[in-house]
């Protein structure tokens, strides 16, 4: 399954590797990132795993990972994917992460104007 990113999910994924080579060093930002590819991998062989949450208390057909799930421990990581499935071009679904959010921020206020489709990366 194809996984895009919004420009806000983008942008995010920029800060947090920029603050984790910052705060921890640039070793610890490069495990983060793979960590980070590998969440988007699970999410691409099953996007309803058990292991993500649907929220539509946020928003109708949004879902969430924690990256603590990807690493398969707890207190690994801190970070959480928000995401929906549309239709593709080829009416395949895609996977669209509209934001990654770190675990404190309220994802409410972060959500409002993501996935726009002018928004959207191309895939």
């Amino acid at each position: 399954m194809i996984v895009r990113l919004t420009v806000e999910a983008e942008r995010d994924l920029t800060e947090i590797a920029r603050y984790t080579a910052t705060a921890f060093g640039v070793v610890q930002a490069m495990h983060y990132a793979a960590l980070i590819g590998h969440a988007m991998s699970l999410l691409a062989e099953n996007p309803l795993r058990p292991a993500s949450r649907a929220r539509d208390e946020l928003r109708p057909g949004v879902r969430s990972m924690h990256f603590s799930r990807a690493a398969a421990r707890r207190h690994a990581a801190a970070h959480v994917l928000y995401y929906h499935l549309v239709a593709g071009a080829d009416e395949a679904q895609e996977i669209v992460i509209l934001r990654v959010l770190h675990e404190r921020m309220e994802p409410l206020k972060r959500l409002v104007d993501a996935n726009s489709p002018e928004k959207d990366s191309p895939p």
